[in-house]
């Protein structure tokens, strides 16, 4: 049996034939994509990546540097030819 009046059969079969033709589509295109974010974002992305590379760099050569302070580049070698 169904409990709805006329009203809400109505309502309701017009809402599901609402929902197919109006729906936004679900994928984002890549060229959507580019316009939504401004230039200005990309730029200090790129920035941002850069600069955490340049730390990132940094911060391996001042280990590679207190290793061969500490032990020498001896040690340094027999470190790392095993993990080669």
């Amino acid at each position: 049996m169904n409990r709805l009046t006329a009203d809400e059969r109505r309502r309701a079969n017009e809402l599901r034939r609402m929902g197919t033709t109006a729906r936004a589509p679900r994928a984002l295109a890549v060229e959507d994509f580019d316009r939504s974010i401004p230039a200005s974002w990309m730029r200090n992305a790129r920035v941002g990546t850069l600069i955490t590379l340049a730390l990132a760099a940094l911060l391996a050569f001042l280990q590679v540097a207190q290793t061969v302070s500490v032990h020498g580049a001896g040690s340094l070698l027999d470190w790392l030819l095993p993990r080669l």
